[in-house]
């Protein structure tokens, strides 16, 4: 019995033993960054101004609007109405397409009419071109790699109406954190 104990007890501490730090990665480790967005008022560009029910989805996509995943939640960017927001870039490529459509309108529950379109506050469409570079940065055993963006370039696409983002600013060229804004954009 004393020779079971004493087995046991060592194959425990030779599996405890082997076990590393780097085999599990902490909540707080450095991830792909999003890229973050501050919108601004185009008369006082000093003045945060939230557009109102925006929605972004990738540009030819007309059902699937962007989704981040954060922890155990998912946030869906449809008719989103703050002054900033984090949107994933793609990393298996050096473009990120996205359709920022301004005052989309509700999607009718099944068996229900869509709304009229306010005609005060028409939906409006902008194309956001984002271009760059993605370098992988190596992190750990446990996390794996992360994606940084280098040299990020914004076009914008006015569509077949009238553009209502008026100027974009990048602030950061390269992206490697989400502590600060990278682009502002002003309508």
């Amino acid at each position: 019995m004393k020779t079971r104990f004493l087995l046991f007890g060592l194959l425990s501490s030779i599996f405890l033993l082997g076990c590393q730090r780097d085999d599990i990665c902490p909540e707080s480790a450095d991830i792909t960054p999003f890229l973050i967005l501050r919108f601004y008022d185009i008369d006082d560009q000093q003045l945060e101004k939230a557009p109102q029910n925006l929605s972004i989805r990738e540009v030819g996509d007309d059902t699937t609007f962007v989704s981040i995943r954060s922890n155990s939640s998912t946030i869906t960017y449809f008719r989103y109405s703050q002054d900033s927001i984090a949107i994933p870039l793609r990393t298996n490529a050096g473009e990120t397409n996205l359709e920022f459509i301004l005052n989309t309108a509700e999607i009718p529950e099944e068996g229900e009419e869509p709304d009229e379109e306010d005609e005060e506050n028409p939906q409006n469409t902008d194309i956001l071109r984002f271009s760059y570079t993605v370098e992988e940065e190596y992190l750990n055993r446990a996390c794996g790699y992360k994606a940084n963006y280098i040299g990020l370039k914004v076009n914008l696409d006015a569509g077949e109406d009238d553009s209502w983002i008026q100027n974009i600013q990048i602030l950061e060229t390269n992206i490697d954190d989400q502590n600060n804004a990278h682009v502002s954009i002003f309508f």
